[in-house]
């Protein structure tokens, strides 16, 4: 196959494995995991290779993320975190994996080097590796103080149309999203409602709550599913609250983000 993104949308994906440990044979060209599907195993790669791929949509071109191959895992992420698919796996060759539930990795893990310790630690450097790369703000802090703050994050997941903040209301959390779509409100006094742009992968928020203990300034709803990394206000200012260089770069959004409100309401009493 030359080029193992493009025919991701006509292929179609594979059942649900009946045991909690499974062995597939699959052609070249077979989706084994979709992005945005929800899933309870992981992979590990007996024979063959697969690509890593995220899929387009109307934001994004399709595009190949890493080429796996004997020896190497996915789907860890779903399986620890509950979280849906992060990214489409099709195979380029004929491909033997072994499927584990999360019984068959306790199971037969040990056999094939993926220990839950192990796929829970690569779980979180993959989150991580992601946030980073989707974050210019992220991207932007010193390793030692990216490295602190990885160990504090945590894997988040919320279905359509449940609310992360809502206006007028304390906020406990920061949240980097990293994957789907939020739809962001503002509600004025007369009960209208102005709508800012959709926040997407590398968006964050919260952050107004976080530093000055304010209520927040507007409702961040979730238009489809999302994954993202979340951090506890109660750990932000146990660990963070000392360190000038994430504090500026919060203020720096978060003060972005105050302007935006008020240019909001004031065009609202002009008009």
């Amino acid at each position: 196959m030359s080029n193992p993104v493009s025919p991701i949308p006509s292929l179609q994906p594979m059942g649900p494995a009946p045991l909690p440990v499974w062995t597939r044979f699959l052609p070249a060209g077979q989706v084994v995991v979709r992005e945005g599907d929800t899933g309870a195993s992981m992979f590990v790669i007996l024979e063959g290779k697969v690509a890593v791929c995220r899929e387009p949509t109307h934001r994004r071109e399709a595009r190949m993320l890493a080429m796996l191959n004997a020896g190497d895992f996915f789907g860890e992420l779903a399986l620890m975190t509950h979280c849906p698919r992060m990214a489409s796996v099709v195979t380029v060759e004929r491909t033997v994996v072994r499927e584990l539930s999360l019984n068959g990795l306790a199971v037969a893990g040990a056999r094939h080097g993926v220990e839950a310790p192990v796929v829970a630690m690569r779980c979180r450097e993959r989150l991580l590796a992601d946030a980073l790369r989707s974050s210019p703000l992220l991207s932007g802090l010193s390793p030692g103080l990216w490295a602190q703050l990885g160990g504090a994050l945590e894997p988040y997941s919320v279905g359509v149309g449940e609310t992360l903040l809502s206006r007028g209301h304390p906020g406990d959390a920061l949240y980097i999203l990293l994957r789907g779509r939020c739809g962001v409100f503002h509600t004025h006094g007369d009960g209208r409602i102005t709508a800012y742009p959709d926040m997407t992968e590398g968006d964050i928020f919260g952050e107004v709550s976080l530093l000055r203990g304010r209520l927040a300034t507007a409702t961040v709803t979730a238009r489809t599913s999302c994954t993202m990394l979340r951090l506890d206000q109660t750990v932000f200012r146990k660990l963070f609250w000392g360190q000038a260089e994430i504090r500026r770069a919060l203020v720096s959004l978060g003060l972005e983000r105050m302007h935006r409100t008020m240019g909001v309401i004031s065009s609202s009493t002009e008009g």
